[in-house]
């Protein structure tokens, strides 16, 4: 039976949270995935849960990643999609397995291209500024971000300050807006968006989209393996983690 005949089976790459918070993750990745998406979950060690990430690991949550990418990929499934929008491990996967590996960050990122000339990101923290910068220009898209703005609330306090979070939010969004002319927003911080808040009520108060980087790259896995559309091995030449 092949990809078009079943459910498309899309594993979510999870770090440690406590059981609350991973409990609020699995339930807005399933919420997220479109119809005929069958959703698996594999979950790391080490925590992104904290006060103060930074690049250092990011690069250490890489072959972590990617060893659960190949191990997906050995069990059956479709495509890969690491959990958040820093896209921890994802470039680095692509070189370890065939199938699809999904960053909600770079999808975000690509779409808000296609809808808009110039847009403002908004982020956690200024630790998360940085990492999203760099980011951005590695992805060639840096002339089209207005700013990056951070609604400086930690991580670990989003749920218990949700409605400051949602009016740090609005705030920071109609800032860019109103000062910049960002005709859209990338929330890159997915217990922003959409585990916390909903970007299609954040979209009707700002006023311009406000994008969801979760279901846009589950629909992205789904339509790259429905299509059979795998990784570029002149990009990503095949390597082995041992």
């Amino acid at each position: 039976m092949n990809v078009q005949q079943r459910p498309v089976r899309i594993l979510g790459v999870l770090g440690q949270y406590p059981p609350d918070e991973l409990q609020r993750r699995e339930a807005a990745m399933r919420a997220a995935a479109p119809p005929g998406v069958e959703m698996g979950f594999s979950y790391l060690e080490g925590s992104v849960f904290r006060k103060g990430l930074t690049q250092l690991h990011r690069a250490l949550a890489a072959p972590v990643v990617a060893r659960a990418a190949a191990q997906a990929q050995s069990e059956g499934y479709d495509a890969v999609v690491p959990y958040g929008t820093l896209d921890l491990g994802v470039q680095e996967s692509r070189h370890v397995v065939d199938v699809p590996v999904v960053g909600p960050g770079r999808t975000a990122a690509g779409v808000a291209t296609m809808l808009a000339d110039r847009f403002a990101v908004i982020v956690y923290d200024q630790p998360h500024v940085v990492m999203q910068r760099r980011l951005f220009r590695e992805w060639g898209l840096e002339a089209s971000v207005t700013s990056i703005r951070a609604v400086n609330i930690p991580i670990t306090e989003m749920v218990r300050q949700r409605y400051l979070l949602q009016e740090c939010f609005l705030r920071t969004a109609q800032a860019a807006v109103d000062e910049e002319g960002a005709q859209l927003i990338v929330p890159m911080g997915m217990t922003m968006v959409p585990v916390l808040l909903s970007a299609e009520s954040l979209s009707r108060d700002v006023g311009v989209p406000v994008l969801d980087p979760l279901a846009l790259s589950l629909s992205l896995a789904q339509s790259l393996a429905r299509t059979g559309t795998r990784n570029s091995r002149l990009m990503y030449p095949a390597a082995q983690l041992d």
